[in-house]
Parts: structure tokens; sequence; C-alpha cells
């Protein structure tokens, strides 16, 4: 009789991430950061002659752009724990969670839940809205530019939209790399799991 209710009082299981996942979040890091650092580059498309710079920006957008696809398929129909439903802060009931973790921010306890849910999943949401904001824009911009002409009308206006997303990126990882880096020093190194390190994570890892 009383194993149900030692069993209730029991912290929540951590749900794994699985390989699939690891591997897409992976694929967006690495190529939605390049992409951003390489943005730069893109600027001598406007040049006569050589457009490398815009070339490798825009191959690295593009891959981008394959991640971004299969992070939103995969979560429309991928595992329980992988898609939006489960874990977007869209309900009144993870919203609430959201608050309760900025309010533990603010007396300097850091949140304790599981992976993508309260505040984790609302940086997490934001993320991924900047980098599809990113892939999207990128991808009509590679449709519609043309190498060494300058863009106007919709392809300035599409610019400046992916210009705006640009700006995002460093506030999303501001956010994500402090949040990585406060936990690693409370003791719960969460990023062991993201990038296959064995070995244990810290406290409900």
């Amino acid at each position: 009789m009383h194993a149900p209710s030692e069993k209730q009082a029991m912290p929540a299981p951590v749900e794994e991430l699985n390989t699939t996942t690891r591997l897409i979040h992976l694929g967006m890091v690495v190529f939605g950061i390049s992409s951003w650092l390489t943005g730069e580059l893109a600027e001598d498309f406007e040049e006569a002659g050589d457009h490398s710079g815009y070339d490798i920006h825009s191959w690295l957008g593009i891959a981008l752009t394959v991640f971004v696809v299969l992070r939103i398929l995969y979560g429309l129909v991928g595992p329980r724990t992988a898609r939006f439903s489960h874990w977007l802060p869209w309900t009144r009931e993870r919203l609430g969670q959201v608050m309760q973790d900025i309010r533990g921010l603010l007396v300097f306890r850091l949140p304790d839940r599981p992976t993508h849910q309260g505040l984790s999943g609302l940086v997490q949401a934001f993320g991924l809205l900047v980098f599809t904001w990113m892939a999207l824009t990128g991808l009509i911009l590679f449709v519609m530019l043309e190498p060494g002409v300058e863009p106007v009308g919709v392809a300035h206006f599409i610019e400046e939209l992916h210009e705006v997303g640009e700006s995002l990126i460093p506030l999303y990882l501001a956010l994500h790399v402090g949040a990585v880096v406060l936990h690693a020093l409370a003791g719960r190194h969460k990023w062991r799991r993201m990038f296959f390190f064995p070995g244990k994570s810290g406290k409900q890892e």
C-alpha cells in the first residue's frame, strides 16, 4: 500500500535524448553557427567577379535548412518526447512552469526539470523559431538573388528580414550557452548527453 505513494514522491524520470534528436541538434548547431559566422562573406554577391563568400554562406545555409526541416518533421511525427505537442510552452501549465523557473532565477535558484521543460523549453522554442526564420528567408534569397546584381523590391525586403533573424542568433546563443554554463557550474553537466559523452551528468540526468 505504501509503494505507490513512495513512487509518487520520487522525482520524475529524466527523458533520455535519442540518437536522432542529438544528431539533428548537432547539425543545426554546426551549420547554424557556421552560416551565421559567414554572413559577412555573403556581401560579395553584389560585386562583379568572384562570389566564393556568397557560395560558402549559401551552401552552409542550405545544409542548415535540411536539418531545420528534419527537426520540424521529427517534431510532428517523431517519438513523443521529441514532438512539439509534448514540450512547446503553449499550454497554461507549461507557461506556469516557465514563470516558476524565472522566479527561481531571481532568487539564484536554477531550474531543475527534464529536458525542454519550463524555461528550457521556451529557450529551445525561440532558437528553433530563429533558425527556421533564417532557413526560410535564406532559401528564398538563394532562389531570388542573382550574383552581381543588387537586390531590389521583394528581394531587398526578404534580405532585411534575413538580417533581422541574423541579429537574434547571438541572443539565443547567449541564453542557451549561458544556461549550459550555469548548470555545469552547479554540477549538472547536461551537455554531456548531447555530445554523446559518457559519465554522470549531474542531478536528474
